[in-house]
């Protein structure tokens, strides 16, 4: 009989989290570490995850939060070698950095629609390209990135430039997923619906908006950082070792009854 005892333990795995000085990326730091990964994270502001310092001291675990430009490809790369001085090694990449600007379509301008894209694409790529190399030469690699349930369904307005943007984290995703596996490296995406974050709380305090959105929502509530969590800690645990290439919908159904 097989032993599935700790399956989804990341004890002696290093994690590093772009963008995860926010939002659901703190959130997500907290959670890999709780469940035995060291970490770091990667941001404009990693100061604002100071928090995370007494995280890591109460699970037993190391952290190091590096001020980094995720546009800025040099930069990048100082960062992956600064984690890899740091720790030896990056088993675990989480995507988390992200935005949205909300604009009518014929109002998207240039420079907003670069702004999104560049962070949400952009940002992701020159990182996993970066801890990519890194994971291609020792064999092994969990790559993780957030997408959203806007990667498959529209919105009424305003949602030009992420929907487009997560659409495009969805197949390179899978790209991803299928160039890599040969190095054992595992490549998926996870796609909550929304979760309450500093980007869209103005909307979730809106009752009518909050109203809607759940009667559309199978099991009656919107998404929690614990449910993408949850998610997170999985996928980079060896428990999906065999999973790649996937989008895992954490959405309460939304997507099959749409």
């Amino acid at each position: 009989m097989n032993d599935y005892q700790n399956m989804f333990s990341l004890e002696g795995k290093t994690a590093l989290v772009a963008g995860g000085a926010g939002g659901l990326g703190l959130q997500i730091t907290a959670a890999l570490m709780q469940n035995g990964a060291d970490a770091a994270v990667c941001d404009l502001n990693p100061s604002a995850a100071s928090e995370l310092e007494d995280t890591a001291r109460e699970a037993g675990r190391s952290y190091i939060g590096i001020k980094t430009d995720i546009l800025d490809a040099q930069d990048v790369d100082a960062m992956v070698a600064a984690v890899i001085a740091k720790f030896g090694k990056i088993d675990v990449l989480i995507n988390a950095a992200g935005m949205n600007i909300l604009k009518k379509a014929e109002e998207y301008d240039e420079s907003s629609w670069d702004r999104v894209m560049d962070l949400n694409v952009k940002g992701t790529h020159l990182v996993t390209k970066a801890v990519g190399k890194h994971m291609i030469e020792r064999r092994y690699g969990h790559i993780i990135s957030i997408s959203s349930v806007r990667s498959i369904l529209g919105m009424p307005q305003d949602y030009l430039a992420y929907c487009a943007s997560k659409g495009a984290i969805n197949m390179y995703t899978k790209q991803l997923a299928c160039e890599w596996a040969k190095y054992g490296i595992t490549c998926n995406a996870v796609a909550p619906t929304f979760t309450r974050t500093a980007i869209n709380a103005f909307q979730l305090d809106d009752p009518v908006f909050f109203g809607k959105l759940v009667e559309r929502i199978p099991l009656g509530r919107i998404c929690t950082p614990k449910d993408v969590c949850a998610a997170m800690v999985y996928l980079a645990s060896d428990a999906a070792a065999f999973v790649t290439g996937q989008i895992l919908g954490v959405d309460g159904g939304i997507t099959v009854i749409q």
